[in-house]
């Protein structure tokens, strides 16, 4: 059998939030003791979303989808300068 077919074929059309961040910064502290201290807080995340029509594994993952998939990462963080 050589004859052409869609049979395999896959809609491969996703879209991805590969990256994002959020942060605040508090206003500057100045009284006595806490003079001058400057307080960030901030959230970081990579791969957190995914849309895609193709539910068996991860679209970026060429093949047979035997490869390790990307991991989604969460940073949540403060900063403290003085």
């Amino acid at each position: 059998n050589e004859q052409n077919s869609t049979w395999w074929l896959r809609d491969g059309d996703f879209l991805r939030l590969k990256s994002i961040e959020f942060g605040y910064t508090l206003p500057e502290i100045n009284n006595g003791t806490f003079n001058g201290i400057n307080t960030r807080f901030y959230f970081t995340g990579l791969n957190l979303l995914n849309f895609s029509k193709f539910d068996l594994w991860d679209p970026e993952m060429a093949g047979n989808g035997l490869g390790y998939p990307p991991q989604k990462v969460y940073n949540l963080g403060m900063q403290i300068n003085f």
